[in-house]
């Protein structure tokens, strides 16, 4: 009965966070999506890149030329149509959306986890923290306090400052509230 591993998840899905993905709200703040915009648009990870696809705006949509190889296949040439949609905002304007070419859903990101870009609900793409333990969990926050803290990334190493702003108590006081309540015989 049991085991190792007995009760724990190991088939893990595909995360959005794995994949190159397509941005409208980030294409918009750029000043890419006028009509008549074309460039490329690249992927990297550190210093390497791991992607790169040429785009061109028309009026209503985005049109994609790349090329995708398939595992231990040749080369295909791709040129994928994604159609906008706009929504009126509360205060004036619109926001611009992509329709996913698969489910027509609107979408702001389009995931390449295959030959086309789709939505994470066709490809089933979850996101990394929902497949966090609860350990995992508690050591990301850490890591991201210790991170505005400006202290090392080792949860071990005590921060000996106090960031600008923080009061600034006597130890003894904090000490005093760690304590715990005398208890009478």
């Amino acid at each position: 009965m049991g085991g190792y591993g007995s009760g724990r998840k190991y088939d893990r899905k595909s995360t959005t966070e794995s994949q190159h993905r397509i941005d409208i709200r980030w294409l918009k703040k750029q000043g890419y999506l006028r009509p008549g915009t074309t460039g490329t648009l690249s992927w990297t990870q550190g210093d390497k890149q791991t992607g790169s696809i040429n785009y061109r705006m028309e009026e209503d949509r985005m049109i994609l030329i790349y090329r995708y190889r398939p595992r231990n296949g040749d080369w295909e040439s791709v040129e994928q149509v994604i159609l906008f949609d706009y929504t009126t905002c509360n205060y004036g304007g619109h926001r611009a959306w992509f329709l996913c070419p698969q489910c027509s859903k609107r979408v702001e990101l389009l995931y390449n986890a295959g030959n086309y870009f789709f939505c994470r609900h066709c490809y089933n793409l979850t996101y990394a923290s929902q497949q966090e333990t609860e350990d995992g969990r508690y050591l990301r926050k850490a890591h991201r306090i210790r991170e505005r803290l400006g202290a090392s990334d080792n949860t071990l190493e005590p921060i000996m400052f106090k960031p600008k702003g923080m009061p600034k108590r006597p130890l003894t006081v904090c000490a005093e509230r760690l304590k715990m309540p005398h208890i009478a015989a």
